[in-house]
C-alpha cells in the first residue's frame, strides 16, 4: 500500500537535480535534466492545493503553452512563443524606455472559456505579477466577438 517513492529529488553523479522534484512543500513538481528544468512543470494554489499553474520547460527555459488557473481551476490565460526579449521596449511612467527581459503572446479567458483579449506582452520576471502589453491587441466580448483591436 504504503510506497515510498525513491526516485523523487534525486541528484545526479555531479550533484545536480535529475528527474522530478517536489518542491516548496509540495506545491510545486518539477523534472530537471542536469540541473536545469526540463520536462513538465505544475505549481499549486497555496490555499487549497488546485492546479494553478501547467507548462513545460526545455533546457531550463519555458516552452510551449503555459496555462493559468484561478482558485476554482478555471482557465484565466495561456502564454506561447515565450522567449527572451531583444527587440522590444517600454517607457515607464517616468520616462525611461526599458527592455524587458522576457515576450510572450497571451490570451486571456472569459470564465466560460470565450476569449477575452490576447497579444503580446512583456515581462521580467513572472508574466501572473506583472507584464506589459504591447503592439496590437484584440479584444473580445463574453459571446467571443472582436470589440475592439488597439496599439500599445
Amino acid at each position: 500500500m504504503g510506497q515510498t517513492n525513491n526516485n523523487i529529488n534525486q541528484l545526479n553523479d555531479e550533484g545536480k537535480k535529475e528527474g522530478l522534484w517536489i518542491e516548496n512543500n509540495g506545491l510545486i513538481e518539477a523534472y530537471y535534466k542536469a540541473g536545469l528544468k526540463d520536462g513538465i512543470f505544475k505549481a499549486y494554489n497555496r490555499k487549497n492545493g488546485k492546479l494553478s499553474v501547467f507548462g513545460e520547460f526545455t533546457e531550463g527555459k519555458k516552452s510551449g503553452t503555459w496555462y493559468y488557473f484561478d482558485e476554482a481551476s478555471i482557465l484565466l490565460f495561456t502564454e506561447t512563443n515565450i522567449e527572451k526579449n531583444t527587440k522590444y521596449t517600454i517607457m515607464r511612467d517616468d520616462g525611461v524606455e526599458i527592455t524587458p527581459l522576457f515576450t510572450s503572446y497571451v490570451i486571456d479567458y472569459y470564465p466560460n472559456g470565450y476569449i477575452k483579449a490576447e497579444g503580446r506582452v512583456l515581462y521580467d520576471e513572472d508574466v501572473q505579477i506583472h507584464s506589459f502589453e504591447t503592439g496590437t491587441w484584440k479584444y473580445y466580448n463574453k459571446q467571443g466577438e472582436l470589440v475592439q483591436t488597439k496599439e500599445h
